[in-house]
């Protein structure tokens, strides 16, 4: 699953319903999610990290998919 509108305008719809089916806040939904953000643009190459690359998006839904899983 593509995690990335999480940052946009409708983040709050989103993390209400992950929020319900993982059985956690929408606050510890979004936060989370923006650990795993920071996680993965900020190595050593985050000068390079475009949020925008599939590379990178999909490392962080493969992140946060674990953060999620590992909570529930």
């Amino acid at each position: 699953m593509d995690y990335s509108s999480l940052l946009g305008p409708d983040r709050y719809d989103l993390a209400v319903t992950l929020a319900k089916q993982y059985h956690l806040d929408p606050s510890q939904v979004l936060f989370g999610y923006l650990q795993v953000v920071s996680q993965v643009t900020g190595g050593p190459n985050a000068a390079q990290a475009d949020l925008h690359e599939p590379q990178v998006r999909a490392a962080i839904n493969q992140e946060f998919d674990h953060f999620l899983k590992q909570r529930h």
